[in-house]
């Protein structure tokens, strides 16, 4: 091989291996966006993990609370308003019982 044949294949190989390079480069910029996005997405990730294991964190603490407001009222309607609901009930029964005698004696029949 000559030298300017040389030379030459010498030059052809850098330029291959320049534009080698600069493919190579684009490549890498472009995983470098793929991480950036990725780390986002992570971070992102990580954050609504949070958010929800403190929301978790806070209904958790909040059943037992309702639970027991719940039986609260439960208790309650058994023990006061069922009673009460009795009472009227019984008082509406003589209130119309009451009416009936006093239909009989006038003699009115509806």
């Amino acid at each position: 091989m000559k030298q300017k044949e040389f030379q030459e294949f010498v030059i052809n190989h850098l330029k291959n291996q320049s534009e080698d390079i600069k493919s190579l480069k684009g490549d890498v910029s472009s995983l470098k966006g793929d991480v950036s996005s990725l780390n986002i997405r992570v971070t992102e990730q990580e954050k609504f993990q949070e958010f929800a294991t403190k929301h978790l964190m806070t209904l958790s603490e909040r059943v037992p609370l309702i639970e027991s407001t719940v039986l609260r009222i439960e208790t309650r309607i058994e023990h006061e308003i069922i009673d009460k609901i009795r009472v009227l009930f019984d008082g509406h029964l003589q209130h119309d019982h009451r009416l009936d005698r006093i239909e009989k004696k006038l003699g009115i029949n509806i």
